[in-house]
């Protein structure tokens, strides 16, 4: 998201966020995830995440799903998907977090949509050493120490609040999407 809409969205209380640094989870997973909640209320986030844990929904995997099995409980265009638990109950404490965060604001839990979940690269730490051969002729095999990095991962969530969101209503994800991007682009143009 641009900062300066940030910025005045913050301004005006329209807008929480939540981030985290160096957390032991994959990237991948993490992008996928963060997709998946994308456009939803942060109890139908939670919700979800909840299933997935359980192996009752599978996460679309939209990239980096080289080899992936396909599964009939996933909710998504595509075929293929994944249980990622670990990232799922790292992602579920996030919202938590965002959610309290809103309270502190003086804002409506219920009424707060992830717009957008950004995940980067985090800092290499190094893991554990690891026995490797290595062929060095036609008969010779040499052993080496590698060490293995641990994978981390930064992760940003913004959520937009709407006033207008009739709670009781189930609205799908198409229809928030839509009404958030009038209303950001409606705030864009008072930048």
């Amino acid at each position: 998201m641009d900062s300066k809409l940030v910025s005045l969205l913050k301004e005006n209380k329209k807008i929480v966020t939540v981030s985290s640094t160096n957390l032991p989870v994959s990237r991948k997973d993490s992008e996928m995830v963060g997709r998946f909640i994308k456009y939803l209320t942060i109890p139908y986030a939670k919700k979800y995440l909840e299933m997935v844990i359980e192996k009752k929904i599978a996460v679309p995997y939209y990239r980096y799903h080289k080899k992936q099995a396909h599964h009939k409980n996933v909710m998504g265009k595509v075929p293929y998907g994944r249980y990622p638990i670990k990232v799922s109950k790292y992602f579920i404490k996030l919202l938590n977090s965002l959610e309290n965060n809103a309270k502190n604001i003086g804002l409506d839990p219920n009424k707060v949509v992830i717009v957008s979940v950004n995940v980067s690269k985090g800092n290499k730490f190094p893991g554990r050493l690891r026995v490797v051969k290595i062929k060095t002729g036609p008969n010779g095999i040499r052993r080496a120490l590698i060490t293995v990095h641990k994978k981390t991962s930064h992760i940003k969530i913004y959520g937009l609040y709407l006033e207008s969101l009739d709670t009781s209503k189930k609205l799908k994800r198409k229809g928030l999407k839509q009404i958030v991007k009038q209303i950001l682009e409606e705030w864009h143009q008072k930048i």
